[in-house]
Protein backbone atom coordinates (compact mmCIF):
# COMPACT_ATOMS: atom_id res chain seq x y z
CA UNK A 1 0.00 0.00 0.00
CA UNK A 2 1.31 3.69 -1.08
CA UNK A 3 1.65 5.89 1.95
CA UNK A 4 2.18 8.93 0.10
CA UNK A 5 -0.62 10.98 1.19
CA UNK A 6 -1.99 11.70 4.04
CA UNK A 7 -4.94 10.10 3.73
CA UNK A 8 -3.25 6.90 2.74
CA UNK A 9 -0.91 7.28 6.19
CA UNK A 10 -4.25 7.73 8.10
CA UNK A 11 -6.32 4.66 6.64
CA UNK A 12 -3.26 2.38 6.98
CA UNK A 13 -2.70 3.48 10.61
CA UNK A 14 -6.31 3.32 11.55
CA UNK A 15 -6.31 -0.66 10.22
CA UNK A 16 -3.44 -1.28 12.04
CA UNK A 17 -5.10 -0.43 15.28
CA UNK A 18 -8.05 -1.98 14.54
CA UNK A 19 -9.62 1.56 14.72
CA UNK A 20 -13.53 2.74 13.32
CA UNK A 21 -14.61 5.99 12.50
CA UNK A 22 -16.15 6.48 15.49
CA UNK A 23 -13.25 5.58 17.07
CA UNK A 24 -11.02 8.77 16.18
CA UNK A 25 -14.15 10.94 16.20
CA UNK A 26 -14.29 10.24 20.05
CA UNK A 27 -10.26 10.30 20.70
CA UNK A 28 -10.13 13.93 18.17
CA UNK A 29 -13.43 15.85 19.62
CA UNK A 30 -13.93 16.35 16.49
CA UNK A 31 -17.56 15.63 14.03
CA UNK A 32 -17.83 12.35 11.80
CA UNK A 33 -18.10 14.44 8.93
CA UNK A 34 -14.66 16.15 9.76
CA UNK A 35 -13.48 12.87 10.29
CA UNK A 36 -15.13 11.59 6.99
CA UNK A 37 -13.29 14.16 5.49
CA UNK A 38 -9.83 12.96 6.45
CA UNK A 39 -10.54 9.25 4.96
CA UNK A 40 -11.47 10.34 1.82
CA UNK A 41 -9.20 13.29 1.33
CA UNK A 42 -10.99 16.17 0.93
CA UNK A 43 -9.35 17.70 4.09
CA UNK A 44 -6.59 17.59 6.32
CA UNK A 45 -6.54 18.47 10.03
CA UNK A 46 -6.25 22.05 10.30
CA UNK A 47 -6.19 21.97 14.29
CA UNK A 48 -2.39 21.13 16.03
CA UNK A 49 -4.87 19.78 19.09
CA UNK A 50 -6.83 17.42 16.95
CA UNK A 51 -3.80 16.22 15.19
CA UNK A 52 -1.57 15.24 18.39
CA UNK A 53 -5.17 13.51 19.75
CA UNK A 54 -5.43 11.79 16.80
CA UNK A 55 -1.14 10.98 15.95
CA UNK A 56 -2.09 9.83 19.36
CA UNK A 57 -4.91 6.99 18.86
CA UNK A 58 -3.27 6.33 16.05
CA UNK A 59 0.06 5.08 17.94
CA UNK A 60 1.97 7.32 15.50
CA UNK A 61 4.01 10.36 15.58
CA UNK A 62 2.93 14.16 14.06
CA UNK A 63 5.62 14.11 12.15
CA UNK A 64 4.71 10.91 10.30
CA UNK A 65 1.51 11.24 10.02
CA UNK A 66 2.26 14.79 8.19
CA UNK A 67 5.01 14.24 6.63
CA UNK A 68 5.56 10.51 6.18
CA UNK A 69 8.93 10.36 7.61
CA UNK A 70 9.33 7.99 10.83
CA UNK A 71 7.47 5.50 9.08
CA UNK A 72 7.70 1.75 10.56
CA UNK A 73 5.53 -0.25 7.34
CA UNK A 74 5.29 -3.17 9.67
CA UNK A 75 4.27 -2.12 13.19
CA UNK A 76 4.17 1.39 14.90
CA UNK A 77 5.39 0.40 18.60
CA UNK A 78 8.71 1.91 18.37
CA UNK A 79 7.19 5.25 17.52
CA UNK A 80 7.02 7.65 20.47
CA UNK A 81 3.06 8.74 20.14
CA UNK A 82 3.44 12.76 20.28
CA UNK A 83 1.48 14.54 23.02
CA UNK A 84 -0.89 17.68 21.76
CA UNK A 85 1.03 20.02 23.29
CA UNK A 86 4.12 19.00 22.16
CA UNK A 87 3.86 20.09 18.72
CA UNK A 88 2.85 22.61 16.56
CA UNK A 89 2.96 23.65 12.66
CA UNK A 90 5.57 26.23 11.70
CA UNK A 91 5.91 27.49 7.46
CA UNK A 92 8.17 26.68 5.63
CA UNK A 93 9.99 29.18 3.42
CA UNK A 94 12.20 29.70 0.39
CA UNK A 95 14.92 31.52 0.45
CA UNK A 96 13.12 34.68 -0.70
CA UNK A 97 10.10 34.91 1.76
CA UNK A 98 12.91 33.82 4.08
CA UNK A 99 15.00 37.23 3.66
CA UNK A 100 11.36 39.42 3.25
CA UNK A 101 11.13 37.64 7.36
CA UNK A 102 14.70 38.81 8.56
CA UNK A 103 13.93 41.96 7.30
CA UNK A 104 10.67 42.55 8.24
CA UNK A 105 9.49 39.98 11.04
CA UNK A 106 6.07 39.90 10.19
CA UNK A 107 4.20 37.24 10.10
CA UNK A 108 5.57 34.79 7.90
CA UNK A 109 3.29 33.88 4.85
CA UNK A 110 3.64 30.19 3.60
CA UNK A 111 1.57 27.58 1.59
CA UNK A 112 3.28 24.69 3.08
CA UNK A 113 3.86 23.66 7.17
CA UNK A 114 5.72 21.56 9.11
CA UNK A 115 5.69 20.16 12.37
CA UNK A 116 7.78 21.70 15.46
CA UNK A 117 8.19 21.07 19.72
CA UNK A 118 6.87 23.54 21.09
CA UNK A 119 10.23 23.66 22.92
CA UNK A 120 11.07 26.41 19.72
CA UNK A 121 10.25 29.97 19.39
CA UNK A 122 7.05 30.82 18.30
CA UNK A 123 8.74 32.87 15.64
CA UNK A 124 11.09 29.62 14.66
CA UNK A 125 10.47 28.40 10.42
CA UNK A 126 11.30 26.17 8.30
CA UNK A 127 13.86 27.09 5.10
CA UNK A 128 13.89 24.77 2.13
CA UNK A 129 17.58 24.56 1.24
CA UNK A 130 18.45 25.28 -2.74
CA UNK A 131 21.65 24.89 -4.34
CA UNK A 132 24.49 22.51 -4.01
CA UNK A 133 26.74 25.19 -1.94
CA UNK A 134 26.25 22.34 1.13
CA UNK A 135 26.57 19.32 -0.48
CA UNK A 136 27.50 16.89 1.13
CA UNK A 137 25.67 17.25 4.68
CA UNK A 138 22.61 19.59 2.77
CA UNK A 139 20.56 18.61 0.07
CA UNK A 140 18.74 20.75 -2.04
CA UNK A 141 14.95 20.33 -0.86
CA UNK A 142 15.88 19.03 2.29
CA UNK A 143 14.69 21.43 5.23
CA UNK A 144 16.25 22.94 8.13
CA UNK A 145 14.60 24.72 11.25
CA UNK A 146 15.71 28.40 12.26
CA UNK A 147 15.68 29.95 15.32
CA UNK A 148 15.59 33.78 14.49
CA UNK A 149 16.48 34.54 18.57
CA UNK A 150 19.69 32.57 18.69
CA UNK A 151 22.87 34.34 18.52
CA UNK A 152 25.68 32.09 16.31
CA UNK A 153 28.47 30.02 17.89
CA UNK A 154 31.81 29.17 15.62
CA UNK A 155 30.71 26.27 13.59
CA UNK A 156 26.62 27.01 13.68
CA UNK A 157 24.85 26.61 10.69
CA UNK A 158 23.38 30.16 10.01
CA UNK A 159 20.75 31.94 7.54
CA UNK A 160 22.38 34.84 6.25
CA UNK A 161 20.89 37.60 3.96
CA UNK A 162 24.01 39.58 2.16
CA UNK A 163 23.39 43.78 2.02
CA UNK A 164 21.33 44.67 -1.24
CA UNK A 165 20.08 40.88 -1.99
CA UNK A 166 16.38 39.44 -1.31
CA UNK A 167 17.31 36.16 -0.60
CA UNK A 168 18.93 34.45 2.18
CA UNK A 169 21.95 32.39 1.70
CA UNK A 170 22.23 28.99 4.00
CA UNK A 171 26.28 28.75 5.36
CA UNK A 172 28.38 27.50 8.37
CA UNK A 173 29.86 30.46 10.40
CA UNK A 174 32.56 31.37 11.13
CA UNK A 175 34.00 34.61 13.13
CA UNK A 176 38.19 35.59 12.01
CA UNK A 177 38.52 37.92 14.65
CA UNK A 178 38.64 41.67 13.95
CA UNK A 179 40.39 43.65 10.91
CA UNK A 180 43.39 46.60 10.81
CA UNK A 181 40.68 48.88 11.99
CA UNK A 182 39.83 46.94 15.23
CA UNK A 183 36.46 45.65 12.86
CA UNK A 184 35.11 42.54 14.31
CA UNK A 185 34.49 40.12 11.02
CA UNK A 186 33.17 36.76 9.88
CA UNK A 187 32.90 34.68 7.26
CA UNK A 188 29.74 32.60 5.66
CA UNK A 189 31.88 29.49 4.45
CA UNK A 190 30.34 26.61 2.11
CA UNK A 191 30.82 23.17 2.79
CA UNK A 192 31.57 22.58 -0.68
CA UNK A 193 34.73 23.67 -2.24
CA UNK A 194 33.38 24.97 -5.67
CA UNK A 195 31.95 27.65 -3.80
CA UNK A 196 33.71 31.19 -2.48
CA UNK A 197 33.74 31.89 0.72
CA UNK A 198 31.81 34.88 1.81
CA UNK A 199 33.38 37.61 4.03
CA UNK A 200 31.58 39.66 5.86
CA UNK A 201 34.70 43.06 5.13
CA UNK A 202 33.99 42.79 1.54
CA UNK A 203 30.18 41.68 1.38
CA UNK A 204 27.98 42.86 4.91
CA UNK A 205 25.73 40.56 5.76
CA UNK A 206 23.48 39.97 8.30
CA UNK A 207 22.57 36.81 10.14
CA UNK A 208 18.54 35.99 10.55
CA UNK A 209 18.87 32.83 12.21
CA UNK A 210 20.84 29.45 13.49
CA UNK A 211 19.62 26.21 12.60
CA UNK A 212 18.79 23.92 15.30
CA UNK A 213 16.93 21.07 12.88
CA UNK A 214 17.55 19.14 9.92
CA UNK A 215 15.37 17.36 7.92
CA UNK A 216 16.96 14.99 5.41
CA UNK A 217 15.51 13.48 2.53
CA UNK A 218 16.36 9.37 2.38
CA UNK A 219 15.21 9.02 -1.07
Amino acid sequence: MKLDTFRDRLIYAKDEKGLKQVDLVKATGVSKGTVSNWISGKTTPDDTVALGDLAKALGVSVDWLVTGRESNNHSFSNVRPVDKHEIRMAPVLNYVQAGEFCEYFDDAIADRFEPVSTKHPKNSYWVELNGLSMIPDFYPEELVLINPDMQPSPGDYVVAKKAGENAVTFKKWRPRGFDDDGVEYCELVPLNPDFPIIDSRHTPFTICGVAVEHKKKLK
